[in-house]
């Protein structure tokens, strides 16, 4: 009885160990589950967010048609994303990071010694959030794999419009939205009295090639090599319909830049060429405005002489910019006059040469910064662009010398883009241009991605040779 008691004890206790097991495994697989659900729900909540700045990036190109407003909105949302979203500290422990942020500090630092103070601080203060943009702008882009195709398509879009408008235009003087030409032998299309148009092209050209390259395989595809070349000829004549000498020579500066440091495309560049020697004799031989405006004029005014008997390349407007820059500089070495100042110190007898002398800006970039942040300031954007060109030539030693590619098509677009976009010798935009910091940091964000994984392809490839090795 004893044993039989012991036995009955025994199942007991085993069935009671059984069922504690089972519903310890289903309370691990209920805990399971309701974690796997919030994690879920948390990456779903961050998809969204992802989602949702997605929207402001993507349509930047096309804002930037619109205006500033809109594009400085999509700008500030996304610089304060930043603070939200941004926890690996690749995204700012780098040296594109601290180089602004270096930048940024000698601008306020110039502002507080301004003599328009709250102009100065208002401009410099704010514009940390073209830095958090190009970061965030990077973040989104290893998070969503099919951003840059997305903005790829917008730009195209954006692109084919203005050419088929542009041209609308030039025939019947006015665009598609019955908006008349401004100004003889300038086409604006959706830009208005802006004036902007050829600028967007110009810039956005490189930028838009170097997607292309990366979602389509140029090499050997004689199809696609051919409708490039097109596109190219047909940005050109909008460009060319704009009336924006600068942005029609640097557009022709970028081609050159192409067709130089372009790896193979062949076929491309025998049509680029092929189309570019056409044009050119339908230009000389053609009587138009656009033609007065951007090869007559440019002529005329490198032959003009002012009241001093120098030649001049552009107009005797921007060279007295340049002479007032370089004066405000001289006086004022190491932090400038401040952000957006030279407006205010133009206007000084020992600076003011004419009443042509006096504008906003000295409508040139090194000029600009050296007159408004000085040396300091200088120093950064000549770093930047040193850095520009040491890759471009590097990548052409490479090519030259070891029939190797330091850097692949899609990057040395995105180098081109950056090295027109900030070009030294040509009349530019306001530095501290809400629009045009904009165009800058967004061919940045795309360029700081593109170099950083590059760099880690290199790694990953250089330490997997050591190992089989």
């Amino acid at each position: 009885m004893l044993f039989l008691h012991k036995s009955i004890l025994s199942k007991i206790f085993n069935i009671f160990i059984s069922f504690y097991r089972r519903l310890k495994k289903l309370a691990s697989i209920s805990v399971r589950i309701i974690i796997y659900k919030k994690l879920y729900f948390v990456h779903m909540l961050h998809l969204k967010q992802f989602y949702f700045l997605n929207f402001f990036v993507i349509l930047i190109p096309a804002f930037l048609i619109t205006g500033p407003f809109l594009t400085d909105l999509s700008v500030f949302i996304l610089s304060i994303s930043f603070f939200f979203l941004i926890r690996d500290k690749k995204f700012f422990l780098n040296y594109f990071f601290i180089i602004f942020l270096i930048f940024w500090l000698i601008t306020i630092l110039s502002s507080i010694l301004a003599d328009n103070k709250i102009l100065a601080i208002k401009s410099s203060f704010f514009y940390i959030r073209f830095c958090l943009f190009s970061v965030i702008f990077w973040f989104l882009i290893e998070s969503n794999k099919k951003l840059l195709k997305q903005i790829f398509f917008i730009i195209s879009a954006c692109f084919c419009l203005l050419i088929f408008d542009s041209i609308f235009q030039s025939i019947n003087g006015e665009n598609i939205f019955f908006m008349k030409i401004v100004e003889e032998g300038r086409v604006s299309s959706f830009f208005g009295d802006e004036l902007k148009m050829g600028g967007y092209l110009m810039r956005f050209t490189p930028l838009l090639f170097a997607l292309s390259l990366y979602y389509i395989d140029l090499d050997n595809n004689f199809k696609f090599q051919f409708i490039g070349s097109i596109i190219i000829f047909l940005i050109s004549i909008s460009i060319f319909l704009s009336g924006e000498r600068t942005s029609f020579f640097l557009f022709i500066l970028t081609i050159v830049f192409f067709l130089i440091f372009l790896d193979k495309l062949k076929i491309l560049k025998i049509c680029i060429i092929f189309f570019g020697i056409l044009s050119s004799i339908v230009l000389i031989v053609s009587e138009n405005n656009y033609k007065k405006r951007i090869i007559d004029l440019t002529l005329k005014q490198s032959n003009l002489e002012n009241i001093t008997n120098q030649k001049f390349i552009f107009s005797r407007q921007y060279n007295e910019h340049y002479i007032s820059a370089w004066r405000i500089f001289k006086d004022n070495k190491f932090l400038g006059i401040g952000p957006k100042n030279f407006r205010e110190k133009c206007k000084e007898e020992k600076y003011n040469i004419s009443e042509l002398t006096c504008s906003t800006h000295p409508h040139n970039i090194p000029l600009q910064l050296l007159s408004e942040t000085g040396l300091l300031g200088f120093f950064i954007y000549f770093i930047f662009y040193i850095f520009i060109w040491l890759n471009l030539i590097k990548s052409f030693i490479y090519k030259i010398l070891f029939q190797k590619t330091f850097l692949n098509n899609f990057q040395i677009s995105l180098l081109i883009s950056l090295a027109i976009s900030f070009w030294p010798l040509s009349p530019s935009g306001n530095f501290f241009n809400n629009w045009i910091s904009a165009v800058y940091y967004f061919q940045i964000s795309i360029f700081l991605w593109s170099f950083k994984k590059s760099k880690k392809m290199y790694l990953k490839s250089s330490i997997f040779n050591l190992k089989k090795n």
